[in-house]
């Protein structure tokens, strides 16, 4: 089972969400991805590890949110997901270098967790 995070930004982002938005997306999170075993559970709940200058983060997307995803990484190997983004489609990509510079860095600040 993992263990999740939130990084500052994520929180805020989740906060503004409309409330059936952020009810799906905490669901999601605490009932599919803390609840997977391993990296094959992340992928068999539509997880997908990224690639290129994106490599070591995770996409998270589901039907019940579907204009939104969900960015995040495992920390150092050990079954620990930090949530750094939850934005539009767009936006993330729009973001994502921004977004992989500071998980890079470890410059997550104070992590909330659920």
């Amino acid at each position: 089972m993992f263990t999740i995070s939130f990084a500052p930004k994520a929180k805020k982002q989740i906060s503004k969400l409309k409330k059936t938005e952020r009810s799906a997306i905490e669901i999601f999170l605490k009932e599919k991805v803390a609840q997977a075993k391993d990296k094959k559970g992340l992928y068999d709940i539509g997880g997908t590890e990224l690639v290129g200058n994106l490599k070591g983060l995770w996409r998270f997307k589901n039907k019940e949110f579907r204009k939104y995803r969900i960015i995040g990484y495992l920390e150092n190997k050990e079954l620990i997901i930090t949530v750094l983004a939850v934005e539009s489609r767009s936006g993330v990509y729009k973001n994502k270098e921004d977004i992989a510079k500071k998980a890079r860095k470890g410059s997550l600040g104070n992590k909330g967790k659920v």
